[in-house]
């Protein structure tokens, strides 16, 4: 099954808005607000083995309300 498919975000614990599950660059993951850009810390992950579990982490983080918020000057 797709990562993208078996996850399910709430709305940003901030603002309400749509969250995104995002991959950088093949080796972490984070949860970022569409909205206001607040963000979870991202997972880093070592080979396929860890790249699920890593984005099911910060998917929990995210729904529980854990995250970092761009303030201004930022």
């Amino acid at each position: 099954m797709d990562i993208y498919q078996e996850i399910e975000l709430q709305n940003c614990p901030n603002c309400g808005g749509t969250g995104i599950l995002e991959e950088e660059n093949g080796y972490c993951w984070y949860v970022m607000c569409m909205d206001c850009g607040a963000q979870t810390a991202p997972c880093e992950y070592h080979g396929a083995k860890d790249r699920a579990e890593a984005a099911r982490k910060v998917a929990h983080l995210w729904n529980i309300g854990k995250t970092i918020r761009p303030e201004n000057g930022e």
